[in-house]
């Protein structure tokens, strides 16, 4: 028996879309720490090094987003347009704020541009207002 959502999906499906990500990448996660660990030692430290690189510069990415296409659809994507608007409009007016901060607060030059990157990416969604602000216009029933 499965459960429907409003979208027509199945509940296990996706819970399924949901978890399996994750699980693939504790599976490699699993499968790195034993190959590193003392008793099986098939890499060597610098072996690790390298591979640590490869794989949270390549691989990872990789699967999130592969997982991510099945996932998402076209008709999906114009209904969720506000999260990349809210992105853009967050990060650009964070990283004015830490351009701001950092001007005031004068940090030793080598922590500068890590300055206003912090401000300006570091907290972008604490406060997501364009979704506020869109959720009240078309939603107006909700609030009174």
């Amino acid at each position: 028996m499965e459960f429907l959502l409003q979208g027509g999906e199945s509940l296990i499906g996706t819970i399924r879309i949901a978890v399996l990500p994750i699980a693939k990448v504790f599976t490699i996660c699993f499968m790195g720490f034993r190959m590193a660990s003392k008793y099986v030692n098939i890499l060597p430290a610098n072996g690790r090094k390298l591979l640590d690189g490869l794989v949270f510069s390549l691989l990872l990415p990789c699967l999130m987003f592969s997982q991510l296409g099945q996932a998402i659809t076209f008709e999906k994507l114009l209904q969720w347009w506000f999260i990349p608007v809210n992105v853009v409009i967050a990060t650009i007016s964070g990283s004015i704020i830490g351009l701001i901060v950092a001007t005031i607060v004068r940090p030793p030059y080598p922590y500068f541009k890590f300055t206003i990157i912090q401000i300006g990416i570091g907290k972008c969604y604490a406060v997501p207002l364009l979704p506020l602000i869109i959720s009240v216009m078309l939603f107006p029933c909700y609030h009174s």
